[in-house]
């Protein structure tokens, strides 16, 4: 017989398993969006209402001409944005449904390998593609045209967008085409039903949920982009985060904040649409095919269709890929700045990078703040799963994801105002301590559904047989449940540690003059790039692409032993 907890105590170690999250999301999220919220509503900005109440900053949203076209330029980006995704992403994620599952997941992992790279190493690849003395203007002036401006101007920060986007919608339609039961086409086909019926009738509609839902996510996302407008953009195509960043610098926390407001709102709302038709499953899309998928059914046809689809999908992947490829060269220019095709062969700028304090030091910070992140995010998020999967309360398992995912939801750059805005009346600015709550809170969600998944995925049995040999639950589950879940604590603690390390906007407002490595290359490609710059993205880009490598030749065919052994065979 299973032996029964108290139900006090059984509470008290629930609520002692959450109180981490409850304490960082006071912290991190609800005490800087309430300083937010406040300074919105007073007439100076200040995070008090002794000066009074207001709402002419939010009314000057809709009556200030400049925060009109903000706004309406922003909106203009993620529609663009969205619609240049879509476009780009269905017929590659139909060619992969429809291809075998092992050749579909070679691609599939050429195509996410710039989702691991930093963001600021794909902006920085863009910037010597665009720019006036590059490649693309290389090549007009080599045959001997004037060079164009595409650089700091709507198509360059689109072109960032769609980028940086593609993955998550890749992902997302990706696994809902492989859900697909092929067998529903088999019928059509019998009955006679010719391929444009079949798509519009059958496809299309089962498709829908994740193309709208994706659609909006990417939206949501597009709306909250700091990094890529303030790089690839100009004066022209300022986005509501950006503009809430010049408030900031000039101390007009009303309007940012009442502006920052209604970023969120819009968010939330998206969000909520979003997960009402996909659930959690859009921040982390399964990309794995189906069982009754069409990668596991009949052979890829060939018409117009699939020969589409193939060129989609080698597009897809130069427009991917070959924007990293072309920084590597540019780091062993021996030039005091970076240029296209590079002049001379040094390794002197690596050795800056490796000896030089200012990056050794920006290094290092990101270095113990990743690590720091990629041992709390995981033991929070194991926790908290462990509560979601104990507890019988549906309204409990429902708020706990409620409250893991708010980060998410909330737009970064509100995130890091408010938490300037809090760290700063602390004294915390600059400080390494003050840099690691902001980095858990965004990778704690991840690592909450890699751990979560571990542990659904468990047999019960074996803890409640543990229970009836008098075993303790808390003793079953350190030497039961926790080491058959290793490799999913492993992976979450390598995902938080990537999200710390790439992480730029919140450490961008707190660290001051002692930056992190992801804001010491961001505030170069803002002032003027040396040829260090590309040097440290070769260096982060390594390890990616021999891991990368390390998959894909995991998923390459391997011959039988059969084939390999004949003479066994034989026998």
């Amino acid at each position: 017989m299973e032996r029964q907890r108290p139900p006090s105590r059984a509470v008290f170690t629930r609520w002692l398993l959450v109180l981490p999250l409850i304490v960082i999301i006071g912290l991190a999220v609800l005490w800087p969006m309430g300083s937010i919220l406040l300074r919105s509503f007073t007439p100076e900005g200040t995070a008090s209402f002794s000066d009074g109440f207001t709402f002419e900053h939010y009314a000057s949203i809709f009556a200030d001409d400049v925060l009109r076209n903000v706004t309406w330029g922003t909106l203009k980006l993620g529609v663009y944005s969205t619609v240049g995704t879509v476009i780009f992403t269905f017929p590659v994620a139909y060619l992969l449904s429809r291809l075998k599952a092992r050749t579909a997941g070679v691609l599939l992992l050429v195509l996410l390998l710039p989702f691991w790279v930093s963001i600021l190493v794909r902006l920085f690849s863009y910037t010597t593609i665009l720019g006036r003395n590059g490649i693309i203007n290389g090549i007009i002036k080599f045959f001997g045209g004037d060079g164009v401006e595409l650089l700091f101007n709507t198509p360059a920060v689109v072109i960032g967008m769609i980028a940086y986007l593609s993955p998550y919608m890749l992902l997302i339609l990706y696994a809902g085409m492989t859900g697909i039961d092929q067998s529903l086409v088999t019928v059509a086909k019998t009955m006679g039903a010719s391929g444009m019926q079949i798509f519009r009738r059958i496809i299309m509609p089962l498709i829908m949920p994740s193309l709208i839902s994706g659609s909006l996510l990417v939206f949501v996302l597009a709306l909250g982009f700091f990094l890529t407008p303030a790089i690839l953009g100009g004066p022209k195509n300022m986005t509501i985060p950006v503009y809430i960043e010049q408030q900031i610098g000039i101390y007009q926390w009303g309007s940012a904040s009442a502006t920052g407001i209604v970023l969120a709102v819009v968010s939330l709302i998206g969000y909520a649409i979003a997960m009402r038709i996909a659930g959690t499953s859009i921040f982390i899309p399964s990309a794995g095919a189906g069982s009754k998928g069409s990668t596991q059914a009949e052979p890829l046809p060939k018409n117009a269709t699939t020969a589409v689809s193939w060129i989609f999908t080698v597009a897809l992947m130069a427009f991917m890929i070959l924007p990293l490829l072309v920084v590597v060269p540019t780091a062993f220019g021996d030039t005091s700045q970076v240029q296209f095709p590079p002049k001379g062969f040094t390794l002197d700028w690596f050795s800056e990078v490796l000896t030089s304090p200012t990056w050794t030091d920006a290094i290092s910070k990101s270095f113990v703040v990743g690590l720091s992140v990629a041992i709390l995010s995981p033991l929070m998020a194991l926790g908290v799963a462990r509560v979601i999967q104990q507890t019988r309360r549906p309204w409990v398992k429902s708020l706990l994801m409620v409250v893991s995912f708010a980060p998410l939801v909330i737009p970064v750059i509100l995130l890091a105002i408010g938490n300037f805005d809090v760290q700063n009346g602390l004294r915390m600015t600059g400080s390494t301590i003050g840099l690691i709550p902001l980095h858990v809170i965004i990778s704690y969600p991840l690592a909450l559904l890699v751990i979560t998944n571990a542990l659904n995925r468990q047999d019960r049995a074996l803890e409640e047989a543990a229970w009836s040999m008098g075993i303790s639950r808390i003793r079953t589950f350190w030497t039961i449940v926790v080491p058959s879940i290793v490799p999913a604590l492993m992976a979450a603690a390598v995902l938080s540690f990537v999200t710390s390390w790439d992480e730029a906007v919140l450490s961008y407002f707190q660290t001051g003059s002692y930056p992190t490595l992801p804001v010491q290359i961001f505030s170069l490609i803002k002032s003027g790039v040396t040829p260090a710059v590309p040097a440290i993205s070769v260096l982060l880009m390594l390890p990616v692409v021999i891991v990368t490598l390390v998959l894909i030749i995991r998923q390459l065919p391997r011959k039988s032993k059969k084939l390999q052994n004949p003479a066994e065979a034989a026998q």
